[in-house]
């Protein structure tokens, strides 16, 4: 049994609320659909491609390839709940966070992207949303024009920042520059536009790379905007006392789970490195 599967098997299944599907930022119903139709929707395989270095995403644990991976299963598994998971609940957003810095929560967040698309009847898209250290395009090798603050901030439109990595039904919003006024812009009225203008479409799953929990109030101010939080914890890294801060931080939110990476499980040819609970 590999480390995610025991991880799955000992993990407490939380009771998962399922979001209100009869409001959408306060629309009833029976406007839902109308409002939807109105937004312009962003098709990931027309996006301006920008190639990948696969030497350096191998050297940053990235994975192109599942099946050539020994993380690949797990992560397989992991989509695999969580689709399953929003499909039923009809969520498209979901965010992923770690307690505090070095617990792998973008790594998480890139693979988890990759492993969506990987999915025939799923298009994804990546976007950066650690605006206090962005790094999802150095961890993939990009120099991106534009990025996420620039949209915020109205200084280019969404689909200019937008690109694609090259990979079928995956499109990518990167970002570059730091900026010390993070929480402020997560919380601007531009941010439920720029939402909606992602998860327009059939099939859509968006997956939003945030900071760390303790770093600061980033996570707390951008939280509303989505469906779902997933936290991701580290072996030997995360301690007890940082995981009981963050679970006070995220109550009222919908924590769907959390990801234990670096969890070393040796077995006859397989190495695992990561482990869901939900």
């Amino acid at each position: 049994m590999s480390a995610i599967e025991k991880a799955i098997e000992k993990g407490v299944v939380a009771s998962l609320p399922t979001k209100d599907q009869a409001h959408v930022e306060g629309l009833p119903t029976h406007d839902r659909q109308d409002a939807e139709d109105k937004v312009a929707v962003i098709e990931t395989d027309k996006l301006r491609v920008v190639g990948l270095n696969n030497a350096l995403l191998q050297e940053n644990r990235i994975i192109i390839d599942a099946q050539g991976s020994p993380a690949g299963p797990s992560y397989k598994v992991l989509r695999t709940r969580l689709l399953q998971l929003m499909r039923t609940n009809h969520w498209s957003t979901l965010a992923v966070t770690s307690t505090a810095p070095g617990e792998g929560k973008t790594v998480t967040s890139i693979n988890l992207a990759l492993s969506f698309a990987r999915d025939v009847n799923t298009t994804t898209v990546l976007a950066d949303f650690d605006l206090r250290k962005p790094s999802v395009a150095k961890y993939l090798g990009m120099l991106p024009d534009h990025g996420v603050t620039d949209v915020l901030e109205g200084r280019v439109p969404l689909e200019q920042a937008l690109v694609s990595p090259g990979l079928p039904r995956l499109g990518l919003l990167l970002n570059s520059t730091p900026t010390e006024s993070s929480s402020e812009l997560l919380a601007s009225p531009g941010v439920s536009k720029v939402v909606r203008r992602l998860k327009a479409g059939p099939q859509r799953i968006v997956v939003f790379d945030l900071p760390p929990l303790l770093a600061g109030d980033d996570v707390l101010a951008f939280a509303p905007h989505v469906d779902a939080l997933l936290v991701v914890v580290a072996e030997g890294v995360t301690t007890r006392e940082t995981l009981l801060a963050a679970k006070e931080l995220v109550k009222g939110f919908n924590v769907v789970g959390t990801v234990l990476n670096r969890s070393v499980e040796t077995a006859t040819s397989h190495y695992y490195s990561y482990g869901y609970s939900g």
